[in-house]
């Protein structure tokens, strides 16, 4: 089960990143032209002709994939937590016990560090774009990690 789960988020990683070539001579689909005014009294004839480039500077497909990831990963392990919870299971983490048995807490906790491990690597991407990236693949690994443990404890619970 642990290699499924690993191969899929490794999937959908890899096949999700959108890989772009730009060749300067020839315009791009994200390139449009807008006519501006020269002087607010100018005529139809003194217009200039400038050209708009969208998602100049914008980071790749990536990241956003990868907190998708992440929030789908942390949405999993908080079900079959709580899900192994009600058949009789332990939390084996001791960080979260104390809140593991209530509901509200627990999925705060849950939202909260998914929120926070975002909220770092959006920061990181203004300084270290690479830094980044590998931040939130080693998060999403880790998360990939504790879901396929959850889901082998509650294979052999059934």
């Amino acid at each position: 089960m642990y290699r499924t789960l690993a191969l899929v988020a490794l999937s959908l990683t890899v096949v999700s990143v959108s890989a772009y070539a730009a060749d300067e001579t020839t315009p791009s689909a994200h390139t449009f032209t807008r006519l501006e005014a020269a002087a607010p009294s100018a005529g139809p004839a003194n217009r200039a002709v400038r050209s708009v480039e969208l998602g100049a500077g914008r980071r790749p497909n990536v990241l956003p994939v990868l907190y998708v990831g992440l929030a789908a990963l942390q949405a999993f392990d908080g079900y079959s937590t709580t899900t192994a919870l009600g058949r009789g299971a332990q939390e084996a983490n001791p960080m979260m016990r104390g809140v593991a048995g209530n509901s509200a807490a627990f999925w705060a906790v849950k939202v909260g560090s998914t929120a926070a491990s975002i909220w770092i690597a959006e920061r990181l991407w203004k300084t270290n774009r690479v830094g980044a990236i590998v931040t939130m693949v080693a998060v999403n690994g880790m998360m990939a990690s504790v879901a396929a443990r959850n889901a082998s404890v509650l294979k052999t619970m059934r």
